[in-house]
């Protein structure tokens, strides 16, 4: 039988251009995961390139939230041993002297001879060397004055406790307006903690004596309330979000000088436009970017810099 050659030529031709177009294919084998990543790129390049933007960042201080917690139990346990175990006379003597200070201050009277008292109280404590007694009466006091002030978030009313243990805290916290509409006072436990036993180591004279001295993340727990809930001026003032600002600024600078990890020229840039100071803004940024050329805040800051530098420019 004799064989049709056009049979025999056009599958082999197909097959041919079959291949060719296989082999051209192969080429462009996984081309949208490669356009994907060009375009990841490109966006990337884009997003890390300054452009102006308007300052809306305030950064606060680092915490360590486990250590606070951590620290907060082992204080809560330290105050139930020593109800459990109860204090020498001379150091339950210094807690009625803090007692009563702070119930002069709270009435309006003068304290004067209740600092008086309460100075030769620790005097008598260190000379009969009960000194490390005085961690275990600052727990337990701390944790009256968590209570007193829990029982003032639910009665609205000031007691006895809360004004012996805090003094001026319930005026002052109210004159700064730190309870919330519904009257729930607005830091947290920790923070509590820092506010008070800030006031108890003032009282003893050993804010800068270990271990009554502020640790770090104590202060950053402090500043960190401060900047968020800023202490007002006494006096009334009409621009109350500028006098804020202002109070921020001198917060920060305090900041600064105990954590030195704290962006601080980054904080008054941000403060500093606020306060619709931008030649002091856009300093304030170069201090920080000649500082930090990269890191968490350095895009941030040369776009903001760019937004202070084109107000500059325009005024």
């Amino acid at each position: 039988m004799s064989r049709d050659t056009e049979l025999v030529k056009k599958p082999a031709d197909a097959a041919e251009k079959q291949a060719e177009r296989a082999g051209f294919r192969r080429h462009l084998l996984g081309y949208e995961l490669g356009l994907l990543s060009v375009s990841m790129v490109l966006t990337f390049s884009l997003l890390t390139l300054p452009r102006a933007s308007r300052p809306e960042t305030l950064p606060l201080p680092r915490i360590d939230r486990a250590e606070a917690r951590r620290r907060n139990a082992n204080e809560r346990e330290r105050a139930q041993r020593t109800e459990a175990s109860g204090l020498p006379f001379e150091v339950r003597a210094l807690g009625e002297s803090i007692r009563h200070y702070g119930q002069s201050v709270s009435q309006g009277i003068d304290p004067a001879h209740d600092l008086e008292d309460l100075s030769e109280r620790v005097k008598t404590v260190e000379t009969t060397g009960k000194s490390s007694l005085l961690l275990d009466l600052r727990a337990v006091q701390t944790q009256y004055f968590l209570r007193a002030l829990a029982r003032f978030e639910r009665e609205a009313k000031p007691n006895s406790e809360l004004d012996e243990l805090g003094a001026d805290f319930l005026k002052h916290a109210l004159h700064n307006g730190w309870f919330t509409s519904d009257g729930r006072f607005v830091a947290d436990e920790a923070t509590r903690r820092v506010l008070f036993q800030l006031h108890f180591a003032d009282l003893i004279g050993k804010r800068g004596t270990f271990p009554f001295a502020p640790t770090l993340d104590d202060w950053r727990l402090y500043y960190r309330f401060l900047l968020q809930y800023p202490e007002r001026e006494l006096i009334p003032v009409t621009d109350a979000e500028s006098a804020a600002n202002v109070a921020r600024v001198r917060v920060v600078n305090a900041l600064s000088r105990k954590d030195p990890e704290y962006p601080a020229f980054f904080a008054k840039g941000y403060l500093l436009d606020q306060l619709g100071d931008r030649r002091a803004a856009a300093s304030q940024y170069r201090a920080h970017l000649g500082q930090h050329e990269s890191g968490a805040y350095a895009l941030l800051a040369r776009n903001y810099l760019i937004h202070t530098l084109q107000g500059v420019d325009a005024e």
